[in-house]
């Protein structure tokens, strides 16, 4: 079996780009499941697909880092791309067994929908069966469940394994490797990568030892030099393991922090829900020289968010106002641009931004919301002709309404 080892697990799909592989089972073994679509425009994909090199991605301006959600491809979006060209076409995510924080079918929808933002016939596809969920996502059949509650493959598969999966939330081991390793002895495979992922804080240094099961074969590293552990994995870690209070400690001691520690101190806030101080550290980033387009957009949608939970719709509308002129085709900008439009009693230019949001988000359970929002004000205008053309196209994509309530949960 050839293995092929790597410290940042994005390097898998250049390991499966080289060995040519079409149209693959991939068997995903990940605290993760690494298929966001943050930072991976269409632009951005095109330049991925045609590249053979992370090296190669560098130079077209498209390859991220693991310490930030924007910058292009990185190690939390690697599999969508995959999937987009057709390397992947049936994904099985095996995921730690006490990740799950709720039934497993319920955070599933949640989970997946924080991933990327699910389609209504991708929402209804997804079904719990044999202690598993399996459904359809970007057109290739989807399951995920602990190792136990999935049969394992007959085929030969890609065995994508990042050593995280073993791990705790405080980054102690649940599992030996070793006792996996034996479990899925059986498993046929087309190619196994294995990923430290020690840079970005996912893995402590000390845990390296945990690929060592797939260290017998014939060995391949992806990268030139091996990588050590810095103090800013140290402090991601810290961030992960939801250590924030010890994290802010460490980050205020820091002379002249970067990007990727603000960004961890603004993480570290925004959870303890010191909010005030959040947003400082959010709109000192956007005032960085060089920042990338996605990051600004990143940021500025964060903020409008944010500005709005604060009670400053006119902060929060600058905000969201900006963020549509980076990217003409997000609908999220759109939707905090009319909640603060309601909420300072313009309802004409809060339907005007509500109609571009429900244009841009046709194929999302988050145009689903949008177009609640605009039945809703519709009726409250005494327009009963346009709430129900509104209300007959929510209800040929959600006939019997059950997308649009999970659309609505906390509105």
């Amino acid at each position: 079996m050839s293995v092929i080892l790597m410290e940042e697990h994005y390097h898998a799909y250049f390991a499966w780009k080289s060995h040519r592989v079409q149209n693959a089972w991939c068997w995903h073994v990940d605290a993760h499941l690494d298929i966001g679509r943050t930072g991976l425009s269409e632009e951005r994909l095109r330049l991925i697909k045609n590249c053979r090199t992370p090296q190669e991605v560098l130079e077209q301006g498209a390859l991220g880092n693991s310490y930030l959600p924007w910058g292009g491809l990185h190690c939390g979006n690697y599999i969508y791309p995959a999937i987009k060209e057709g390397i992947v076409g049936k994904l099985t995510w095996v995921l730690p067994p006490d990740l799950p924080e709720a039934g497993l079918l319920t955070w599933a929808k949640h989970h997946l929908n924080e991933w990327f933002e699910l389609s209504p016939q991708e929402f209804r596809s997804l079904s719990y069966e044999g202690r598993r969920v399996h459904g359809t996502l970007l057109g290739i059949p989807f399951e995920m469940g602990p190792l136990e509650a999935l049969e394992l493959p007959e085929e030969p598969v890609l065995l994508d394994i990042d050593v995280d999966y073993f791990l705790n939330d405080d980054g102690t081991v649940w599992q030996e490797s070793d006792m996996f390793a034996r479990a899925i002895r059986s498993v046929p495979s087309l190619l196994t990568t294995v990923a430290y992922s020690v840079k970005g804080g996912f893995t402590p240094d000390a845990q390296r030892r945990l690929a060592k099961p797939w260290l017998e074969n014939d060995v391949i590293r992806s990268e030139a030099e091996e990588y050590f552990e810095r103090p800013l994995d140290k402090l991601a870690a810290r961030v992960r393991c939801r250590q924030y209070e010890d994290a802010l400690l460490e980050l205020d001691d820091l002379a002249n922090p970067g990007v990727e520690e603000l960004y961890l101190k603004g993480t570290s806030l925004h959870a303890l829900k010191r909010y005030e101080e959040a947003l400082v550290v959010w709109e000192e980033i956007l005032s960085l020289p060089g920042l990338s387009q996605d990051g600004q957009l990143y940021l500025h949608n964060l903020c409008a968010e944010l500005l709005l939970s604060l009670g400053r719709p006119e902060d929060s509308l600058k905000h969201s106002l900006t963020a549509q002129k980076l990217d003409r085709k997000a609908y999220a900008p759109c939707w905090t641009e009319a909640q603060a439009r309601e909420i300072n009693g313009d309802v004409q230019k809060t339907i005007k931004a509500l109609r571009k949001a429900a244009r841009l988000s046709e194929d999302t359970i988050y145009g689903l919301k949008i177009r609640t929002a605009l039945i809703r004000l519709y009726k409250r205008q005494g327009k009963e002709g346009l709430a129900m053309a509104e209300a007959r196209k929510l209800h040929q994509i959600d006939p019997d309404g059950r997308v649009a309530a999970f659309a609505n949960m906390g509105i």
